[in-house]
């Protein structure tokens, strides 16, 4: 399941926990921990959020939530990328 939610998160443009619980059929709650677990692994790396969005306002889809609630945005790492070459 972790290389499966890693595969997700490599191929999203933009993604929500509750977005890969519907697409890998699985809890949000599993969904949570696998993300966890792949950053602790060092397959996805943690980003601090849009702080420095170069957007024109309103263009994103996280615009409703902009500067009131904090994004947290995650990237495969080098390993990740690795263990998908792999897959």
């Amino acid at each position: 399941m972790l290389k499966d939610l890693l595969a997700e998160v490599a191929k999203a443009d933009y993604l929500s926990k509750l977005s890969l619980a519907q697409k890998l059929e699985q809890p949000v709650g599993l969904i949570e921990d696998g993300l966890e677990q792949l950053v602790r692994l060092g397959y996805l790396k943690e980003d601090g959020g849009l702080q420095n969005c170069e957007l024109p306002c309103g263009k994103c889809p996280y615009a409703s939530m902009c500067q009131t609630t904090p994004i947290k945005m995650m990237a495969l790492t080098k390993k990740g990328f690795n263990l998908l070459a792999d897959h």
